[in-house]
């Protein structure tokens, strides 16, 4: 199921210039300005590298010993995978002895982990990724998320047609081996499926793993609480509570002798004494039912550490591990084919040839279409975005079957343009003008919005090297996408900044001696001096102001 989801808030401690700060953001399209240097690039980087960017040490504040970035995403369907209540925590944090820790939800993950869970969540286009999209390994992809079910359905069909013959063809070259090969591949066989048996895997073992390791944490937690209690309560020290209340009683009864209201109140003593009593062992009793011993925890972390490492050697999910050893014990049971399994399996694999090559042709028809609808509806926004004479393709060939090879992805997609008419075709990496490429990639990414999986889309400076009309035609084209997807974007464009939800102004200001980052939500009243400063360098001039303040009032990008 995929998440729609959103950035609410992001948390950065002591990350290059920025000491500590904490951003909430907000659905639709939201844009961060200041002035050259004053950290907007740290913000990008602080971003990328908690959903599992790289990491260095450059990336520490001077005299900190680690630099922490958090990332809380609100999904809106609650019901989304990793997600607690609606929301999901990324957190990752880095030290200067190069180690560091990345949790997902408060749970241990790897930076791939991070990475993989941000994939369908966060895109960022920063200066420094924006020609992915350039990159042809990236066009097949993007073709078929475009293409939707139809060639889902038709790639779907080819894969599990393929995988059938590769496993075929597995099959029939193992039959083909010599016995001393095939003796060896029975011996790894078995080994594996031993490894496997012997391993005792229950059924929703690693849930109830994952559930025993957070209730004995619970309980160690729990515990030492109630130790310290009891500790509190009847210590053999004379601090103790009830060390203090018996001498207060005894005081309070030898007062009784001569004061009738003492007396009453030592009798009330006594029997808050009794409900001590009762509270203490009440306590003792949880403490004996607790288990707290440190081995069941070590025990149950020892036991998840194996089954996944079981998952790493033979698939995910323990479903796929007990699977394994079932298709083991088949091929062991196969290893000695007859002549009639060859003939079978040669059959099969014929059978299978005119499947594939049939499916291909399917998959093909499927992304031709969906090829000609993209290559229609970019053209559409590149003429939006003032690049009338500008034509887009996507060209599609089949790779060559000679010699009877299948492949597992039968088609070369490339992404093709035309800047200027006489030109011929060419791959879209041999764009050089920063201003064409980034109205390309925002005329590609407004019409992959609506199908796109990534919920929140960050474009670090895309108004890099335009201006003019171009710019407000890139403004618009943002707010479009913005209502599909949370947009952020880093600009220096006031048609750009004018049209947004929400403004930031990042910042830089000294405290205690150091420079420090900052970054806040502008007011309306600053919000249309920001804009009069993008425009004209002058956020105090009337005039820069009036227009600044019909641009923002209206959401109009005024060129």
């Amino acid at each position: 199921m995929t998440c729609s989801s959103m950035i609410q808030r992001v948390e950065i401690d002591t990350f290059a210039l920025a000491d500590h700060l904490g951003i909430d953001f907000g659905p639709g399209f939201t844009v961060l300005s200041g002035e050259t240097g004053a950290g907007k690039s740290i913000l990008i980087d602080a971003l990328e590298f908690a959903s599992g960017g790289r990491a260095d040490r450059s990336m520490i504040r001077s005299g900190a010993d680690e630099a922490s970035v958090s990332i809380l995403f609100k999904d809106e369907e609650v019901s989304c995978e990793s997600s607690t209540d609606g929301e999901i925590l990324f957190v990752r944090s880095f030290r200067t002895n190069g180690r560091g820790y990345a949790r997902l939800n408060g749970r241990l993950a790897t930076v791939g982990e991070l990475r993989e869970a941000s994939s369908s969540r966060l895109a960022i286009h920063s200066q420094s990724d924006q020609q992915l999209i350039f990159k042809e390994n990236v066009h097949l992809e993007l073709l078929d998320s475009y293409g939707g079910a139809s060639v889902a359905a038709a790639l779907d069909a080819y894969t599990a047609l393929y995988e059938s013959y590769s496993r075929v063809e597995q099959r029939l070259k193992a039959l083909h081996l010599d016995p001393e090969t095939r003796a060896r591949r029975r011996d790894i066989l078995l080994y594996q499926q031993n490894e496997i048996e012997q391993a005792g895997i229950a059924k929703d073992e690693e849930e109830t793993l994952l559930k025993r390791i957070k209730t004995l944490t619970a309980v160690r937690d729990i515990v030492a609480h109630v130790n310290r209690a009891l500790y509190e309560l009847e210590s053999d020290d004379d601090r103790s509570a009830s060390g203090h209340l018996k001498r207060a009683i005894t005081e309070l009864e030898s007062a009784g002798r001569k004061s009738a209201l003492l007396k009453e109140l030592a009798e009330r003593a006594a029997l808050v004494q009794t409900s001590l009593r009762e509270i203490i062992f009440e306590l003792d009793r949880l403490q004996e039912k607790l288990d707290d011993r440190p081995e069941a925890l070590e025990e149950a972390n020892q036991r998840l550490v194996f089954l996944r490492r079981l998952q790493e050697k033979y698939g995910q999910g323990l479903d796929r591990v007990l699977a394994y050893a079932d298709q083991a014990r088949e091929e062991i049971d196969k290893i000695d084919a007859t002549d009639l399994e060859l003939r079978q399996l040669t059959e099969q694999r014929q059978d299978l040839s005119q499947a594939i090559i049939e499916a291909d042709a399917r998959l093909y028809s499927a992304r031709v279409y969906a090829a000609e609808n993209l290559s229609r509806a970019v053209n559409r926004e590149l003429s939006d975005l003032n690049m009338n004479d500008a034509v887009f393709d996507v060209s599609i060939e089949s790779i060559s079957r000679e010699g009877g090879r299948f492949h597992r992805k039968p088609h070369l997609v490339r992404f093709l343009i035309r800047p200027n008419p006489g030109e011929p075709m060419m791959p879209l990496v041999s764009i050089v003008s920063g201003g064409e490429a980034s109205r390309v990639l925002l005329a590609i990414k407004t019409v992959l919005a609506a199908v796109d999986r990534v919920s929140t889309i960050i474009f670090d400076e895309i108004d890099t090297g335009i201006s003019g009309k171009t710019t407000t035609m890139i403004a618009r084209k943002l707010t479009s996408i913005s209502r599909h997807a949370q947009v952020l974007c880093v600009t220096h464009s006031a048609q750009i900044a004018a049209v947004a939800d929400a403004h930031f102004l990042v910042g830089k200001e000294e405290k205690e001696g150091r420079t420090v980052m900052t970054v806040r939500q502008l007011n309306h009243k600053e919000r249309v001096a920001e804009v009069a400063r993008l425009l004209t360098g002058r956020p105090d001039d009337p005039s820069s102001l009036a227009l600044a303040s019909k641009m923002v009032k209206g959401g109009i990008p005024y060129v």
